[in-house]
């Protein structure tokens, strides 16, 4: 793990890199000039900054939500501020966001960018390199892989920053397992145990609980953020019954739990085009979850379910990561608008694909995958939308692959383009939700809690065209009760647990 910290002097606009060369000559920033940096962790935001305005960003809601608890609970107001929520304090000067959510327009003393080698990441390494060059702050502290420091420190050299690095060992030992965990019964309290695919969790949650000696809570990236957060918790209660997780690869994203040994269930994973070994980065990032500083375990352990799959293992966690060669970054609004100067009567598809096609990178950075927002596009190009809200409608967090999930896209573009006013209501009837009874089941109500998600996103950046902000957020809240409910159903179960079910179910009724 390492830190880059650096201090930065204001440039000039003629001093600021020119990463991106559109085919017609014209050259263009696509970030607005950096400003004054240098070395904080986000405890210099308490001790020395009480009085300036300070900002975390982190990789996941989870990370920023823990984030503004401590602060808040430390007596330092702080905001919450996620692409669906925004939980404001009064008197608050500082704020823990999710790093699509950085604020490039405001001026901070101190700013603290978690995980920040997820810059080179397909998806998401854009917000990375945006929130990196585009914050203004006074100190900026950057946290995240060893792999990271090259690229970082070559992208800031036009910027006159002086970069320091330093690097931090693990307080507590992680130890490779020389043997398997071979059978379930050999499960014990604080493991985790990790794998892949949706099914493939519930079927080890199962066989575990079926064994009749633990209880299983569940991360994965589809659960809904709250679920995620309350099956946290459950696991690092020492008081829950559920003293066993079950994950996907979410828990590799700086997730503060307390597992004492990691057992990777497979080293292959299904990527969207083929199954293939885990990547090293991969390995560590999840094998690191095991004893971390500060869980109730003095070290970590990690190993396999399979013994053919610990050579991997082992050789993964005794080799250096791969140095990061290029950063993401992704159009902007701005750049898409003055290209379609030149792409007259064209739909936003053809301009984001001609854009795509023969805009020239510097050898740093790389386009991050547009292939959600060219599946939107194809879907409302034919709807009399302005560019603007189209790119809006393209930059959502919708999943196209997902039938509901499109399906919900689609019905809100459509509605907002005849009327200019989205009722939930005309797609969505409130009090139909359920406790699911099957996987299928579970899966639908997964993708309705999407549904209501993208419709709380728009109501933040379209509010009087989709005016039901609290309806969509209150039943977002029901969908993430019922697939508890769902969840602890799921399995055995004895009478402390089943209390369990009718204290959510009592909350359920809260929102009714």
């Amino acid at each position: 793990m390492a830190s880059l910290l650096f201090r930065q002097r204001r440039v000039s606009a003629l001093g600021v890199s020119r990463i991106l060369q559109a085919v017609n000559g014209d050259s263009f920033r696509l970030q607005p000039e950096s400003n004054c940096r240098t070395f904080a962790t986000f405890g210099v935001i308490i001790r020395n900054y009480s009085s300036g305005k300070g900002v975390y960003c982190g990789p996941l809601r989870l990370l920023a939500w823990e984030v503004a608890e401590r602060l808040n609970k430390a007596r330092v107001p702080c905001d919450l501020i996620t692409g669906q929520e925004k939980d404001e304090v009064d008197g608050a000067k500082h704020k823990a966001v999710t790093v699509e959510m950085a604020d490039v327009t405001s001026d901070y003393e101190c700013a603290v960018i978690d995980e920040i080698q997820m810059l080179g990441c397909k998806t998401r390494g854009f917000s990375f390199t945006r929130a990196l060059l585009g914050i203004a702050a006074d100190e900026l502290h950057l946290c995240g892989d060893a792999a990271a420091v090259p690229l970082i420190q070559e992208l800031l050299k036009v910027t006159g920053d002086d970069v320091q690095v330093r690097s931090y060992e693990r307080l507590l030992p992680l130890v490779p397992l020389e043997v398997p965990l071979g059978s379930f019964s050999n499960i014990r309290t604080g493991d985790c145990i990790v794998s892949f695919s949706r099914k493939g969790i519930y079927k080890l949650k199962k066989k575990i609980e079926t064994g009749g000696k633990h209880l299983c809570s569940v991360v994965y990236g589809s659960l809904p953020p709250e679920t995620r957060t309350r099956q946290a918790r459950m696991f690092n209660d020492a008081s829950s019954e559920f003293d066993v997780l079950v994950a996907g690869d979410a828990i590799g994203m700086g997730l503060n739990l307390n597992i004492s040994r990691i057992i990777f269930s497979t080293m292959k994973k299904f990527d969207g085009l083929e199954r293939r070994d885990l990547t090293l980065p991969e390995v560590k990032q999840i094998a690191g979850r095991a004893g971390r500083y500060g869980s109730k375990y003095p070290m970590g352990e990690v190993t396999c379910l399979d013994a053919e799959d610990l050579p991997l293992l082992h050789s993964s966690l005794k080799s250096a990561s791969p140095t990061l060669q290029q950063a993401g970054i992704f159009p902007s609004f701005d750049f898409i608008y003055m290209y379609s100067r030149l792409q007259q009567k064209r739909g936003l598809y053809q301009i984001l694909e001609d854009f795509l096609e023969n805009a020239k990178l510097s050898e740093n950075y790389f386009f991050a995958n547009c292939e959600e927002m060219l599946k939107v596009a194809a879907v409302i190009d034919e709807l009399p939308l302005s560019l603007q809200d189209k790119y809006l409608f393209c930059i959502s967090p919708v999943d196209m692959d997902d039938e509901i999930s499109s399906q919900g896209l689609t019905q809100f573009a459509e509605n907002y383009a005849k009327k200019g006013l989205v009722r939930l209501k005309e797609i969505f009837s409130p009090g139909s939700l359920q406790v699911p009874k099957t996987h299928s089941a579970l899966k639908e109500l997964e993708s309705i809690h999407k549904v209501l998600e993208l419709y709380v996103w728009l109501s933040f950046r379209l509010d009087e065209s989709f005016p039901d902000h609290e309806l969509a957020s209150s039943q977002k809240a029901i969908c993430s009760m019922l697939i508890e409910e769902f969840l602890e159903r799921l399995g055995f179960q004895n009478p402390t647990s089943r209390k369990l079910n009718s204290l959510m179910a009592k909350k359920r009724r809260q929102y009714l």
